[in-house]
């Protein structure tokens, strides 16, 4: 293969190189033209914020009635990220033309999930634990990993790279979460009694969740496809 000279200020400063074709660059895969407009990706954008900032309120409100100090401690750092998680979505509701409205509060995607957030956040007293964590690690937690994870396929892998950039990090924190809040819960519900109370809390979450229809409001009632 022949050799090129790279031009310095003096024949001691060329420098040889082979030469090279821009088809020996990997080509970009990626296609536009994704599922979701920008107006669609706002919209879940919004609807991901809320369950973000709301699991944040619900966790660091349960802290103080959780009498199991390694799940307090536990919690903290998870609180932490959930705020992180919405924090990021909300930041990238401007570069999505969304109005000033839009971009200050996140939405609920119908008041059919905000009830749903109501019922989640319901379990109060300190014998509760295990249907406080199921209802978020068992049941919530798991079915955004899911939509975001089918977000990042079908949207735009181009311009809406960005977005594909926050949710893929939320999904890999969220995922050590869900980790976490299960094994916390397999040493807490040691006995039929308390796995069945965990059960009973995941079908009770789990039917209200395709009740309303998940996150987007799109969820059919077998949690297996969005429109």
């Amino acid at each position: 293969m022949s050799q090129r000279m790279y031009p310095g200020m003096s024949p001691d400063e060329k420098t040889t190189f082979a030469p090279y074709s821009a088809f020996d660059i990997p080509a970009d895969l990626r296609e536009l033209h994704g599922r979701y407009d920008v107006e669609a990706t706002a919209r879940r954008c919004r609807n991901f914020r809320y369950a973000e900032e709301w699991m944040m309120m619900i966790l660091g409100g349960w802290v103080a009635t959780i009498p199991e100090v390694p799940v307090k401690t536990g919690l903290g750092k998870i609180i932490w990220e959930t705020a992180q998680a919405a924090d990021e979505l909300g930041r990238r509701l401007p570069e999505l033309r969304c109005g000033r409205k839009a971009v200050e509060a996140s939405e609920a995607s119908n008041q059919a999930f905000a009830d749903f957030i109501q019922a989640l956040s319901d379990p109060e007293q300190p014998d509760l634990s295990i249907e406080k964590l199921a209802g978020i690690f068992d049941v919530l937690k798991p079915h955004l990993v899911e939509v975001y994870e089918r977000t990042m396929r079908e949207t735009d892998q181009i311009s809406d790279a960005p977005t594909i950039e926050i949710l893929d990090t939320i999904v890999r924190k969220t995922r050590r979460h869900i980790a976490w809040g299960q094994e916390v819960l397999d040493r807490l519900c040691d006995t039929d009694a308390t796995r069945e109370r965990r059960r009973k809390r995941i079908d009770l979450i789990n039917a209200k969740l395709a009740e309303c229809g998940g996150v987007t409001g799109t969820l059919e009632s077998d949690r297996g496809s969005l429109h």
